[in-house]
């Protein structure tokens, strides 16, 4: 006899015939067994269904997880808008009057740290907002 593929093996059990008797090889009889134990598991209900409030928790996650994403969107465009905002008062300085230009790239580089400092209290400030909003 030709060997049977899945798909056979599962349509003789759906029809409900039990070609067991005619199927010599042992490797087939293991999946003809494993498939009928799997039919009948899987004609048995649930003991326990879904909790009525499921599909308000799946939202309810998928919203937070998309709240979050685009807080953190907001605070990148937040920190790039910093980034942005010093070099284009550099540029508009360099193009008035370049003296004023360097002037002002020598004094954002000597107070570099409390720019850092001061762009991440920013920043944390916004993050520590969204959160205590989150929570509320």
């Amino acid at each position: 006899m030709k060997k049977l593929t899945d798909e056979q093996i599962q349509a003789l059990l759906e029809s409900g015939l039990n070609p067991a008797d005619e199927i010599s090889n042992s490797s087939e009889k293991e999946q003809m067994d494993s498939y009928q134990s799997l039919f009948k598991k899987l004609k048995t209900e649930p003991e326990q269904g879904l909790p009525f409030n499921f599909s308000a928790k799946v939202t309810g996650q998928l919203k937070l997880k998309l709240k979050k994403r685009s807080d953190i969107r907001f605070n990148l465009l937040a920190a790039l808008g910093i980034i942005a905002g010093l070099f284009a008062a550099y540029a508009i300085l360099a193009i008035v009057d370049n003296d004023a230009g360097n002037t002002f790239l020598l004094a954002i580089f000597k107070f570099k740290w409390l720019l850092v400092f001061c762009s991440f209290l920013l920043l944390s400030t916004l993050m520590f907002d969204q959160r205590t909003v989150e929570k509320n």
